[in-house]
C-alpha cells in the first residue's frame, strides 16, 4: 500500500517530517486499494459504507497506523543530534563522537580569615586545607558550603594591614607648610619658627638656619597631627629632598627684650647726677652707653628673669636676637644664668644667656665676630626682640597626596588606593602568588559647576539632572569612554544609595574622600610581586582594583586563602565482589563537585575510590584497561546521582571480595548556585582556636551547571573539530568553547609588540565575567598551551557586556487584542531575543532586527522605532549606522544586551 504522503526535509530543521501517512491517508489510501485490481478478491466488495464490517476493520487499522507513525517519527527525530528532545538521546548520540557532557564545575572565591586580638588569643593560627565556611543564603538561594583549597598560618598582625597614608619627612623644596606630630602642641599664629640644618638628628651649631612666622594652625584630629603653614618658604639651604635627619624645627615660646631696653631716659636725669649713673652717655641728650658692660663678650642680658632657658639633656635651646637696624642673629645659648648688671638706674635681676657661634647678621664664624654682632644689638637695644626658650617640634609623616591618576583631587586629600599597585604599612611576609581580600569605602566624585551633568538612575531610561557640587560614590573605576569625546560614563551610587550611570565632562571632575557614614565595600586580589621598603610593602596586584577607595579607610586582610564550592563526604560504598563482572555503587550525595583543571575539557572530579585502602583511579573507559588495571568509570543516571562501575576482570580489574571494603572521598555541590555575592561566605563550619570572623571580600566566580540537552547539541561537535589539538584560529575558540565554565568565546588575530598571537574573548556560564587571575582563565591558559603551541602569543579576556536601550510605538489591532498583553509579549520577545543565551560576542544590533521581532507579535500591525542607544549615550534617537559591539583590542568583545531599563519606553501608538 502507497499513501500520498511526500517526505521531503530540507537541511537545519529543527524537526524532521517521517511519517508516511496519518489517519486520513492511510484510511483514503486503503479504501482505494479495494478498487484495484491487484486486490481482485476485494472487488466484490461494493459497499464503502463506514457501518460495514470491513470498512470498520480498515478504519481502525488507520488509526493504527496513524499511532504507529507518530512515535516512529519521533524515534526518527530522537536518532538525530539537532532534532533530539529527549536529554538521554542527545548524550547517547554525543558519546557516539567521544563526546562527554560537562558535569558542570564548582565556583571558587577567596575567603579572608580575622583572628581574635583579644588578651590571650594565640599570635596565630593554622587554618587547615578543606575548612568549611558556609554561606547565609539570599532570598530563593540554598546555603552553600565553600572549603580552603590549602592551608594557611593566619596571623593577628594580617587581620587588617592599612593602606599607605603618609611617607617620611622629606622636603619638597621651597616648603611654606609642613606636619608635625600632636594637636596639643600650644601654638598659635604669630609665632616663629626656627629651621636649622642637622646631621643625622642633631642640629648643627653653625647652621644653616632661618626663622618663620606662622600664618596658619591646622590640627586633623583624625591623624593626630598638625599642619604649619608660614609666611615665605624655605631657602635653598633647605633643598628639595631633605630628610627629618637633616632638619631640626623649633618654636620659640616667649618674646623678650635686652637689658636696658626699660630704663628711663638719660635726659631725665640732672647732669650732675648722670654722671654718677653706670652707662651714662656723654649727652643727656643721648641714650645709654648700652654696650660698654659687655664690651668683647660672647653674653647679653635679657630685660628680665626668664625661667626655662636651660638645655634639658640631649636638647638644645636657641635665641634669636632680631633688629630692622642690625638684622638677625640666631645663636645657640649654652649657658643661662641670673644677674644683676645695676646700670642705668635698674636694680632688677635679668637672665644672662652665653653664647655659642651661630648665624650672624654678616655671616662672620669667629668669635670675635660673634662679639661684634653682640656689641652692634646692644647698641641698638631700644629696637631689639630677642625670641627664647625653644621647644623641638618633631615632624610628622607627610600624608600621601600626590596622585598620578587622570583626575584631580581635592587640597590635602590623601591619594585615593586604585589600580594595580597597593603600598601596606607591614605584611613583609607576604608571599607571591597569596591571594588578599581589600576593604574600604569608595572615593567620592564631586560635580564641579557648570558641568551640566546627567544622572542615569539603574533600571530606569530617565536621566535626571545632576546639580552643581553634587557627590556621588564612585562604584567602578577607571569611568567608560562616552560617546562624545571628553565626556565619561562613572557608575556611581548616590549618597541615599541608588546606583546608576553619571554622565560627566572630564574637565568638571573633583575627586573627594569619602563620608564617616558611606558603607564600606571589599573585593578579592592576588599578589603578583612585592616591595619591601622599611615598614611599607608595595603590592603589585594581579587585577587592577575595580573601584577607587579612600586611601585612609583602606584595610588589606592577608589572612586569605583560595576556596571552591562543594562539602567534603566520606562514605562507604559497599562490599566488594570477585564474582560480579559488572559491579557498581551509587553515590548517596548528590551533584559530585567537579574543580577547574588544565585537562582537556577543563574540569575534575573530586572523586576518590578506595579498596582495601588502596586508592583505584578513574579512566573515561574501560576499553584500553587491562585485567589488573585498579580503574573505574562513572556515569551520571537518570535521577542526576553518580554511578561508580569497576571492570569485569578483562577490561579493568574486579574488586577483591570484602565486607564493606570499598570507600569514597568525595565533594558534592557544583554549579551556578556557588556563585554567592561578596560577604555571604560568613558562617565558619569548622572554627580553629583563635578565629573570630571570616568572609569572602569578592563575589564568587567560574561556577557553572551541568550540561543540559541544548548545551550538549552545540557542544557536541567541537571536539572533532579539535581532535584534541589546538592549531588554527578557530581551533582556539572551538576549544575555549568547550572547556568547563566557558559559555561564550570568540577569537581574533592581533598582534604583541610586533609577533602576530592570538586574542581570545571568554564569557563565563549565565553571563559572568571573570578577572585574569580567575581559575578558570588560568587553567584555560595552561591548556590551550598544553595542546596547542606554547610559543604562539595568548591573550584571554573577560567579555564586556554593553547594555543598549530601545523606544517603539507600536500599533495594535485593539479590536482583537488587549493592548496590554500585546505591549507585554512584545517586550518579552525583545527579552527572549537579546537574552544572553541568545547573543554572541561582537555580534551587532540593527534597527531592522528590533522591527523584525516586535512585528511578529501577534496583535501588531506596526511599529514606530523611536530610539536605539547605547544605554549612558546621550542620544535617544535612531542611529544611522548599526549599534555595533566595540573592537576587539585591547579589551575583550561586547556583547549587546537589552537594558531592562527601556520597557517604559515601549508603548502604544496612539
Amino acid at each position: 500500500m502507497e499513501t500520498p504522503e511526500f517526505i521531503g526535509n530540507r537541511p537545519a530543521l529543527p524537526a524532521i517530517a517521517y511519517r508516511v501517512g496519518r489517519y486520513a491517508t492511510f484510511d483514503a489510501s486503503m479504501l482505494a486499494c479495494l478498487s484495484q485490481s491487484t486486490y481482485t478478491p476485494m472487488t466484490l466488495l461494493r459497499t464503502r459504507d463506514s457501518g460495514d464490517f470491513t470498512i470498520g476493520l480498515l478504519d481502525s487499522w488507520a488509526g493504527v497506523l496513524d499511532i504507529l507513525t507518530f512515535y516512529q517519527e519521533r524515534f526518527a527525530n530522537e536518532a538525530y543530534l539537532r532534532t533530539a528532545i529527549d536529554r538521554r538521546s542527545v548524550f547517547e548520540l554525543s558519546r557516539l563522537i567521544g563526546y562527554v557532557p560537562s558535569p558542570g564545575v564548582s565556583a571558587t572565591d577567596v575567603l579572608a580569615f580575622t583572628l581574635s586580638d583579644a588578651p590571650g588569643s594565640p599570635d596565630n593560627v593554622v587554618i587547615p586545607a578543606g575548612t568549611r565556611v558556609q554561606s547565609v543564603p539570599g532570598p530563593n538561594q540554598t546555603p552553600q558550603v565553600f572549603e580552603t583549597s590549602t592551608a594557611i598560618t593566619a596571623l593577628i598582625g594580617y587581620n587588617a594591614l592599612p593602606a599607605q597614608t603618609s611617607q617620611a619627612w622629606v622636603s619638597a623644596g621651597k616648603d611654606s607648610s609642613t606636619w608635625i606630630q600632636g594637636t596639643a602642641n600650644s601654638i598659635n599664629v604669630g609665632d616663629v619658627l626656627l629651621f636649622v640644618k642637622a646631621t643625622n638628628g642633631v642640629a648643627n651649631n653653625a647652621g644653616p638656619a632661618e626663622k618663620h612666622t606662622v600664618v596658619a594652625v591646622n590640627p586633623d584630629s583624625t591623624n593626630g597631627i598638625t599642619q604649619l603653614v608660614w609666611d615665605g618658604t624655605l631657602s635653598a639651604s633647605f633643598p628639595a629632598g631633605t630628610t627629618a635627619a637633616q632638619l631640626c624645627l623649633y618654636v620659640f615660646r616667649k618674646k623678650a627684650a635686652l637689658y636696658g631696653v626699660q630704663a628711663p631716659a638719660p635726659g631725665t636725669f640732672p647732669s650732675s647726677t648722670l654722671t654718677y649713673i653706670a652707662g651714662h652717655p656723654s649727652s643727656p641728650s643721648d641714650d645709654w652707653n648700652y654696650d660698654s658692660y659687655t664690651a668683647n663678650s660672647d653674653s647679653l642680658n635679657l630685660d628680665a628673669a626668664y625661667t626655662g632657658l636651660l638645655a634639658a639633656a640631649g636638647t638644645t635651646q636657641w635665641a634669636l636676637l632680631t633688629s630692622s637696624k642690625v638684622g638677625d642673629a640666631i645663636l645657640r645659648v649654652t649657658s643661662a644664668s641670673e644677674s644683676n648688671p645695676n646700670r642705668y638706674t635698674l636694680t632688677t635681676k635679668t637672665s644672662r644667656l652665653t653664647f655659642q657661634l651661630g648665624q650672624l647678621p654678616g655671616g662672620g664664624t669667629s668669635a670675635s665676630a660673634l662679639n661684634a654682632a653682640l656689641v652692634d644689638f646692644e647698641k641698638d637695644t631700644r629696637n631689639v626682640t630677642v625670641y627664647i626658650q625653644t621647644t623641638p617640634l618633631k615632624l610628622a609623616d607627610l600624608p600621601v597626596i600626590a596622585w598620578s591618576g587622570t583626575y584631580p583631587t581635592q587640597s590635602g586629600m590623601v591619594a585615593p588606593v586604585g589600580g594595580s599597585s597597593l603600598a601596606i604599612g607591614g605584611g613583609q611576609q607576604i608571599a607571591v602568588g597569596q591571594p588578599i581580600g581589600i576593604s574600604g569605602r569608595r572615593a567620592r566624585v564631586q560635580v564641579l559647576p557648570g558641568a551640566a551633568a546627567s544622572f542615569a538612575p539603574a533600571q530606569s531610561s530617565a536621566s535626571l539632572t545632576v546639580s552643581d557640587n553634587q557627590v556621588f560614590l564612585i562604584d567602578a573605576y577607571p569611568p567608560t569612554a562616552g560617546s562624545t569625546s571628553g565626556v565619561s560614563l562613572w557608575s556611581v551610587i548616590t549618597v541615599s544609595g541608588a546606583s546608576g550611570t553619571l554622565r560627566l565632562n572630564d574637565n568638571y571632575v573633583l575627586l573627594v574622600p569619602s563620608d564617616k557614614n558611606d558603607p564600606a565595600t571589599s573585593e578579592a586580589n592576588d599578589v603578583s610581586t612585592t616591595t619591601v621598603d622599611g615598614d611599607i610593602t608595595t603590592l603589585a596586584l594581579g587585577n587592577a582594583l575595580t573601584r577607587l577607595y579612600d586611601a585612609t579607610t583602606v584595610n588589606v586582610n592577608a589572612n586569605a586563602v583560595n576556596a571552591s564550592n562543594g562539602e567534603t563526604v566520606q562514605e562507604l560504598l559497599g562490599s566488594g565482589d570477585a564474582t560480579n563482572a559488572a559491579l557498581t555503587f551509587t553515590l548517596k550525595q548528590s551533584p559530585l563537585t567537579y574543580a577547574s583543571s588544565t585537562g582537556a575539557n577543563g574540569t575534575q572530579s573530586t572523586l576518590q575510590v578506595w579498596v582495601n585502602n588502596i586508592q583505584w583511579h578513574e579512566v573515561p573507559n574501560l576499553l584500553s584497561s587491562g585485567p589488573t588495571d585498579r580503574v573505574f568509570v562513572t556515569r551520571v543516571n537518570q535521577t542526576g546521582f553518580t554511578v561508580v562501575q569497576f571492570g569485569d576482570g578483562a577490561n579493568g580489574a574486579r574488586t577483591p571480595t570484602g565486607q564493606m571494603n570499598i570507600r569514597a572521598v568525595y565533594r558534592k555541590g557544583i554549579g551556578s548556585a556557588g556563585m554567592v555575592a561578596a560577604g555571604q561566605l560568613s558562617q565558619p563550619l569548622d572554627r580553629p582556636q583563635g578565629l573570630r570572623t571570616v568572609t569572602n571580600p569578592g563575589a564568587a566566580a567560574g561556577g557553572a551547571d551541568p550540561a543540559t540537552a541544548d548545551d550538549a547539541r552545540a557542544s557536541a561537535p567541537l571536539p572533532t573539530l579539535t581532535i584534541g589539538r589546538v592549531v588554527s584560529l578557530e581551533d582556539y575558540q572551538n576549544y575555549a568553547l568547550n572547556f568547563g565554565g566557558i559559555a561564550k568565546a570568540t577569537a581574533s588575530w592581533t598582534f604583541f609588540n610586533g609577533t602576530r598571537g592570538v586574542f581570545l574573548t571568554v564569557a563565563g556560564a549565565n553571563g559572568a565575567t571573570f578577572e585574569p587571575t580567575d581559575t578558570v582563565i588560568l587553567n584555560l591558559i595552561d591548556s590551550l598551551h598544553k595542546y596547542g603551541n606554547k610559543y604562539v602569543p595568548l591573550y584571554v579576556a573577560s567579555y564586556d557586556p554593553v547594555l543598549f536601550q530601545v523606544g517603539a510605538n507600536i500599533k495594535i489591532d485593539d479590536d482583537n487584542y488587549d493592548p496590554t498583553l500585546v505591549l507585554a509579549q512584545a517586550w518579552q520577545n525583545l527579552v527572549a531575543a537579546f537574552a544572553f543565551a541568545q547573543c554572541q560576542l561582537a555580534q551587532n544590533v540593527a534597527a531592522s532586527d528590533i522591527v523584525e521581532i516586535v512585528q511578529q507579535t501577534p496583535g501588531v500591525i506596526a511599529l514606530q522605532l523611536t530610539a536605539l542607544f547605547l544605554s549612558g549615550s546621550p542620544s535617544s534617537t535612531v542611529p544611522a549606522q548599526l549599534c555595533a559591539a566595540g573592537a576587539l583590542p585591547p579589551q575583550g568583545a561586547q556583547m549587546l544586551l537589552l537594558d531592562p531599563a527601556c520597557q517604559n519606553a515601549i508603548g502604544a501608538w496612539t
